[in-house]
């Protein structure tokens, strides 16, 4: 989560404060930090920056990590583990007519979905693939690329109820007014792993949905659904045309709800969304319209649509420096360009990029090692978007000419400095010095090692944003926040403006890896695995791991498989093969296989939720679905991924109100106070 810069001067003239004053008091917390400042150990260079003529890291190495990271955010029943601390999570999360909401990943170290920033996140993971995908096939990354795309679409797909009610956010922050005088945080006060979320959340409340309407507009949000569906359906057409027309169907409807039925959420009356719009907070939507037209030209290559994608184009005027899951002004450039390779577009790429390189019209500054600083508050992750979409023309370019050259160097300049080129890798679990303590709940109170389970939260938060413990588990891949104007940081939870990591962070960054493999060679890279990560398989409360067979060299040190190919994946084998869902599974966990294949299915607890919110909607006469997906249930008795038989306390839950109260009263609470919210909006 963030505030963007822009935002954040919004809200200094709403509530009379100043971005001086935002600093001091930033400041102020640094000096309460339990770690001290930290300095990268290399000094400034001295002298213009020079790219290197052969890779200078392992770019296979960044982008499987950084995949990795992924199944760490992953929600819902999980066909595998991928690492030992992580299990199935959001297993109730159904919305009011019975859609299957458990699946896609969670923001940041919550267990939210805002739906700006995760269809921003689905988007630029497409974009990735739709771009660079021969890079990523060459190191065998390709088919864990398009794994995570379907994990990602089948929550879109699931939260499009029907072309009037689709799900434009899961989860429930905080309640009440943007005031600490009387706010009752929820899922940001819950400090444990979100595989016991419905246990211990504050007032209880579980993952609450909430719906945007032509009477509750987002063409934002919507708009970016549509252009995920859209970019998804290019990456997944090789493999499965029937869901790549479903998707494009889908995005072409979506884009008629966001342009017929236009509006912000930052207008919005629900409490959901005046939250949402305090943590991400839309500049405007015409952004988003442009770009879901542009991502449906590209994938139907109708003129008709080129020309819708053009007439907002033209009043997308406004690009700022950023892209980022607000603003995507710079990126349309680059995406027309590439679809129609117009000059129109490339000139104003060109005008957008030399915002950041050396000439005259250079607006945006360096930090003195040379990370170029668009924002405060995740520095890293916004070099490292502006770093793919220069990657993205130079490759539609050949690589070749002096703009091409200037803008390979900038990239590599950036992706370099966050890899360790001045002693300090800002990515997790990649180097020998970085990260120990990113601001992530679950990787320090994981389901399998939870120190402080059954103590009121506001101890297990003060734990977690005090201690100098590091996580617990490894983080492989995530990219942290970054640092501040003078390279310098802290490498604590408290300060998670430097340590937080997030979904979006991750996602154009690891196209800009992708966009190093191309450019060097794919000859320079040899395949990575999960060979030698420690995935915490050995910790006493694991469970057993994933029986990877023999032809599987991804997930194992096992060798021989031919090379870009996608079976060398067996989790592969396992998406594209449902009907074997039973066999293939029984590969992995022997003797299950047909009980986990069965959890895939259904459950009777979910099952349950879905016919009473069905017999509410009929009884409330609620519109039914153009296209009812029956949700893909989840069965809460998995043993495999379930959480340790710990005894513990009655849950007593806190809030920011510094109440405490038990469960039962404080789910009533937790209720009425949101009715109450919902009618004072």
């Amino acid at each position: 989560m963030k505030l963007s810069l822009k935002s954040i001067a919004l809200f200094a003239l709403l509530g009379g404060f100043t971005s001086t004053v935002l600093t001091q008091e930033i400041e102020e917390d640094d000096e309460d930090s339990p770690s001290p400042k930290m300095h990268p150990p290399i000094p400034p260079m001295n002298g213009t920056y020079v790219a290197p003529l052969t890779p200078k890291y392992d770019y296979a190495e960044v982008m499987h990590k950084s995949y990795l990271f992924y199944h760490a955010q992953k929600s819902g029943h999980l066909p595998y583990q991928r690492m030992a601390w992580r299990g199935d999570s959001c297993k109730v999360c159904v919305g009011k007519f019975g859609e299957d909401l458990s699946r896609g990943w969670y923001e940041a170290a919550n267990t939210m979905k805002w739906g700006l920033p995760f269809g921003w996140t689905v988007t630029q993971l497409a974009f990735n693939v739709v771009v660079f995908g021969d890079a990523m096939k060459s190191v065998d990354e390709l088919a864990e690329g398009l794994e995570l795309l379907k994990w990602g679409s089948d929550y879109l797909v699931n939260a499009h109820y029907n072309d009037t009610h689709v799900v434009g956010q899961l989860g429930t922050s905080a309640l009440g007014p943007i005031s600490k005088l009387i706010e009752l945080d929820v899922d940001f006060n819950y400090w444990g792993p979100p595989e016991e979320y419905e246990q211990w959340v504050p007032t209880g409340l579980p993952h609450e949905a909430t719906y945007i309407t032509p009477d509750n507009p987002s063409s934002e949000i919507i708009g970016e659904y549509s252009a995920a569906m859209a970019a998804i359906s290019i990456a997944w057409r090789p493999y499965d045309a029937a869901m790549a027309d479903d998707l494009v169907d889908r995005a072409k409807r979506l884009f008629k709800l966001a342009s017929e039925h236009q509006g912000s959420y930052v207008s919005s009356k629900a409490n959901a969304f005046q939250w949402a719009t305090f943590w991400y907070p839309s500049t405007h939507y015409v952004d988003e319209l442009a770009w879901s037209a542009a991502w449906i030209y590209a994938a139907t290559k109708d003129p008709e649509w080129l020309d819708i994608a053009k007439e907002w184009y033209l009043k997308a005027t406004d690009s700022f420096t950023e892209y980022s899951w607000d603003e995507k002004g710079g990126a349309l450039h680059v995406l027309l360009y590439l679809f129609t390779k117009e000059d129109m577009f490339y000139t104003n790429a060109m005008e957008y990029f030399n915002q950041f390189l050396p000439n005259p019209n250079q607006i945006v500054k360096y930090t003195p090692r040379g990370l170029a600083y668009i924002e405060h508050w995740g520095s890293v992750g916004y070099s490292g978007n502006v770093a793919f979409l220069m990657l993205a023309m130079a490759k539609a370019l050949d690589y070749k000419g002096k703009e091409a050259e200037q803008m390979v160097t900038f990239a590599t300049q950036q992706i370099n400095y966050a890899l360790g080129d001045y002693g300090y890798s800002w990515v997790v679990g990649f180097g020998d010095n970085y990260p120990s303590k990113p601001y992530h709940k679950s990787s320090y109170n994981s389901y399998i090692d939870y120190p402080m389970r059954g103590e009121f939260q506001d101890k297990v938060e003060k734990d977690f944003s005090e201690s100098k413990t590091a996580q617990r588990f490894i983080l492989y891949g995530a990219v942290e926040g970054g640092p501040s104007v003078d390279d310098s940081w802290y490498d604590d939870r408290s300060n998670y403006e430097y340590s937080e990591v997030t979904q979006d962070y991750n996602s154009a960054w690891t196209g800009a890896i992708a966009g190093l493999i191309d450019y060097y060679g794919v000859d320079k890279f040899e395949p990575y695995t999960d060979c030698g990560l420690d995935l915490g398989w050995s910790h006493p409360n694991a469970s057993a791991p994933p029986s990877w067979p023999a032809d599987d060299c991804y997930h194992t040190c096992n060798k021989g498989c031919p090379r870009g190919e996608m079976s060398s994946s067996y989790s592969w084998k396992l998406l594209m093969n449902p009907e074997s869902a039973d066999s293939l599974l029984d590969t992995l966990y022997p003797g299950k296989g047909s009980e986990r294949a069965f959890t895939l299915k259904g459950s009777p607890i979910v099952k349950q939720s879905i016919q009473k919110t069905h017999d509410e909607k009929v009884i409330a006469g609620a519109p039914e679905p153009v296209n009812e997906h029956p949700a893909k249930e989840i069965e809460a008795g998995d043993q495999q991924n379930a959480s340790p038989s710990i005894e513990s306390p009655k849950p007593i839950v806190s809030s920011s109100l510094g109440v405490r109260l038990d469960p039962t009263t404080s789910l009533l609470l937790g209720s009425l106070m949101a009715g109450l919210f919902s009618a004072a909006w």
